[in-house]
């Protein structure tokens, strides 16, 4: 049975498809373990970050996603649905939840991950459908008139109030928003109304931004007396800076769309309405090369699919480091040290929910 090989050192693991052996361990980490261990998928409790060429990866123990990820799934209701055919090269994701302002649930979460899935096999030839083939680009959207209003609060009350569910689901989110902005599509995250506290941390995932001028986003967190816990912090110094970030953050400063264009955060001011259709146009020149008026999309001469997504995958290894990785666990940390326990409790008791 095809398992993982593996060794525990300090609170941390190492891992690889292949048998690990002393010597190549003693000539790359520059010490020899004292026995390796062999164990299969279904038993694997750790999740792999792949970052080296070898395949071993470094990174603490946690629990196993598959099994969080279907604990999540059980949990509120909504929807997270993904279209691969919207437009000709660009697939639309959507989340539906318009009773809570498209928050999200524990379903929407596990939701969210099955797509990062269905586009990582996408970007991996796994599939034979020509939308899906074709795909360079992604728009992340909510359902009517909203984007996202973070975690939805009466699932967080009734379900994910205690840290150690805060935990799950902070290493669900984590792992599926760095997957999904380390995929080789180029995304734009449309903005309409608000996009509040995960929902904020949501749009720092996407490649670009579209905004209405009418919405609005906050980082609400230290509101409700906690951190980001689905690493929209360390992204979102990558988008706007530091000095922008600590206001951003530390403030819980309210953006509109002028202020959010003005401190580098978003692309695009669109009407009321318009975000989609704005992030489209938007979108066109990595679909089509030296587009011409007048002409319908069937006529019009495509960018290559490979060298598109080539220069994507370029991006994001450039910002796969060690550093992102270790400020996202220290970012996961101190966000599991503050959910559900004192003041960030009594904040999550107090608010009410219809």
């Amino acid at each position: 049975m095809k398992g993982y090989y593996w060794f525990l050192s300090n609170g941390a693991a190492y891992v690889s498809y292949k048998p690990i052996n002393a010597d190549y361990l003693e000539r790359n980490f520059y010490f020899k373990p004292k026995k390796n261990l062999r164990v299969p998928d279904k038993s694997i409790i750790i999740k792999i970050f792949y970052y080296l060429n070898n395949n071993i990866g470094f990174f603490p123990v946690q629990e196993d996603l598959k099994i969080i990820r279907e604990e999540l799934r059980q949990i509120g209701h909504g929807s997270v649905e993904f279209n691969s055919s919207f437009s000709p090269g660009i697939g639309l994701i959507t989340l539906h939840n318009s009773e809570r302002h498209n928050a999200l649930s524990g379903k929407m979460m596990a939701e969210l991950a099955d797509i990062v899935d269905k586009l990582e096999n996408i970007t991996q030839d796994k599939t034979n459908s020509k939308d899906e083939n074709d795909l360079v680009a992604l728009i992340l959207s909510g359902n009517g008139n909203t984007f996202c209003s973070g975690l939805d609060l009466g699932v967080a009350k009734n379900h994910i109030v205690t840290p150690e569910n805060g935990k799950k689901m902070s290493s669900l989110m984590q792992d599926a928003l760095l997957r999904f902005s380390r995929l080789p599509l180029i995304s734009i995250a449309a903005i309409e109304g608000y996009a509040l506290g995960g929902g904020a941390e949501l749009t720092t995932a996407c490649d670009h931004r579209c905004m209405s001028a009418t919405a609005k986003i906050r980082f609400v967190h230290v509101k409700m007396a906690t951190t980001p816990g689905w690493g929209g912090g360390g992204r979102l110094i990558n988008i706007i800076g530091k000095t922008n970030a600590l206001r951003v953050l530390g403030a819980s400063e309210l953006l509109t769309g002028q202020q959010a264009y003005d401190i580098g955060y978003i692309d695009i001011i669109a009407k009321k309405g318009e975000t989609i259709n704005r992030s489209k146009e938007f979108l066109d020149p990595y679909i089509y090369f030296s587009p011409k008026e007048g002409e319908l999309d069937a006529e019009r001469r495509r960018n290559s699919v490979k060298a598109v997504r080539g220069m994507k995958a370029i991006i994001a290894k450039a910002n796969d480091s060690g550093m992102q990785r270790n400020f996202m666990r220290f970012e996961h940390t101190l966000f599991c040290s503050l959910w559900g326990q004192g003041e960030n409790l009594a904040e999550l008791l107090k608010k009410k929910v219809k």
